[in-house]
C-alpha cells in the first residue's frame, strides 16, 4: 500500500512539473507573439530638423517591421523639457510595455523619469543620457568620441593667430556637455585657444543672432565649432551674412539640405554626422526585444563620419546626407 501510495505521488509530482514547464513555455509564447505597445518621447517634432525626422523615421521602421504598436509625443521645440514631462506623464497613463526617451535635460528631468520606473515599464534612452541609471538600454552617438573627432579636426584648421569660438545647444543637455568635453580633448595642447562658448538653446535665430554679436566684438575669433544642428546653421548663416567665407572655418555637427549646401558653398569646412535613423531603428528594435523578456546591451553606440567638401558625393556619404 505504502508503495502504492509512493508511486501515486510521485505521478503527481511529475504531472506538477510538466504542467509548470509547459506553462513556462506558454509564457514564453505569449511573450513572443504579443505585440508591444511603446510609447517614443524624442526631444522635438521639426520638420526642418532631419535629425530628428531621420530618428522618428528609423523608430516608424522598426516598428513596422517588429509589429509593434508605437505612438509619438514629442515637443515643438527642442529645449522645451517642460513639455517632455508632460507628455512622459501622458506615456504614463497610456501603460506601454516601453518608453523610448531622448531626455532634453541631464538631470532636471531625473524626478519624472523616475515615475517611468515606479509604473513597472521599462525605459530605453535614446541620443541622450540622464544623470541616474535608470533604463534598460542607452542607444546613442558615442559623444565624447564624436566630439575628439571634431576637436581633431579643428587641428587642420589651426593657425598661429587662431582663436576658437564653441557654439553649444542647451547647456544642461549630455549630449552638449560631453561634445563640449570631447572637443577639448581632441584639441590636446590647442584646448586654451577656446576663448568663447555660446549656448544657442537649439534655435538657429539664436546662433545666427549670438555668432554675427560675437563675431562683432571678437573679430579675432576665425574658428567656430557648432555642436548640434540648430548651433552649426545658424552660425553658417550669420558667417555666410557677412561675407566671411575662408576667413572663418566651421566645424559642425549634423547635416540638412541647408548645411550641406553651405558645405558645398566652402563656408562650413567640416560635418561630423550621425546615423539618426539607426539610431531610431535599433532603440525600437531594442524596446521590442526587452518587452519581450529578452537580455540586451547596456549601451549601443551608432557611429559617425566626418563629411567634407572632398568625400561628400561618395555614395555611402550619399544615402547617409540624404536618407529620404
Amino acid at each position: 500500500m505504502k508503495k502504492h501510495k509512493n508511486g501515486i505521488v510521485l505521478v503527481l509530482l511529475l504531472l506538477a512539473a510538466s504542467c509548470f514547464v509547459f506553462s513556462l513555455i506558454r509564457l514564453g509564447e505569449f511573450r513572443e507573439n504579443k505585440k508591444v505597445k511603446i510609447v517614443f518621447i524624442p526631444k522635438v517634432m521639426d520638420e526642418t530638423n532631419d535629425f530628428w525626422m531621420s530618428m522618428i523615421s528609423g523608430a516608424k521602421s522598426a516598428a513596422r517591421e517588429y509589429q509593434a504598436d508605437i505612438v509619438i509625443l514629442a515637443p515643438q521645440i527642442e529645449n522645451d523639457y517642460v513639455r517632455q514631462e508632460k507628455y512622459i506623464d501622458e506615456a504614463i497613463k497610456l501603460n506601454p510595455d516601453v518608453i523610448a526617451l531622448s531626455p532634453i535635460r541631464y538631470s532636471e528631468m531625473t524626478d519624472s523619469v523616475w515615475k517611468i520606473k515606479e509604473a513597472g515599464i521599462k525605459l530605453v534612452l535614446l541620443d541622450s543620457m540622464l544623470d541616474e541609471d535608470l533604463a534598460e538600454c542607452c542607444v546613442s552617438t558615442d559623444n565624447i568620441e564624436a566630439g575628439t573627432q571634431m576637436g581633431n579636426k579643428m587641428l587642420d584648421y589651426m593657425k598661429d593667430d587662431t582663436k576658437i569660438a564653441i557654439m553649444s545647444f542647451v547647456k544642461a543637455s549630455s549630449t552638449a556637455i560631453e561634445r563640449e568635453q570631447g572637443v577639448r580633448t581632441g584639441l590636446g595642447e590647442y584646448e586654451n585657444r577656446i576663448d568663447t562658448v555660446l549656448y544657442s538653446n537649439s534655435d538657429y535665430e539664436q546662433a545666427y543672432e549670438q555668432t554675427k554679436q560675437l563675431l562683432k566684438e571678437k573679430p579675432e575669433i576665425n574658428l567656430i565649432a557648432g555642436l548640434n544642428l540648430y548651433s552649426t546653421v545658424g552660425v553658417a548663416r550669420a558667417v555666410r551674412e557677412m561675407d566671411l567665407k575662408h576667413k572663418i572655418y566651421i566645424v559642425g555637427f549634423d547635416n540638412d539640405v541647408e548645411g550641406i549646401q553651405y558645405l558645398e558653398e566652402g563656408i562650413i569646412d567640416t560635418l561630423i554626422v550621425q546615423k539618426p535613423f539607426n539610431m531610431g531603428y535599433l532603440g525600437i528594435q531594442k524596446a521590442v526585444e526587452i518587452a519581450k523578456g529578452k537580455k540586451v546591451e547596456k549601451i549601443i553606440y551608432s557611429e559617425t563620419e566626418i563629411i567634407t567638401v572632398d568625400n561628400i558625393y561618395t555614395d555611402e556619404n550619399q544615402k547617409l546626407l540624404f536618407p529620404f
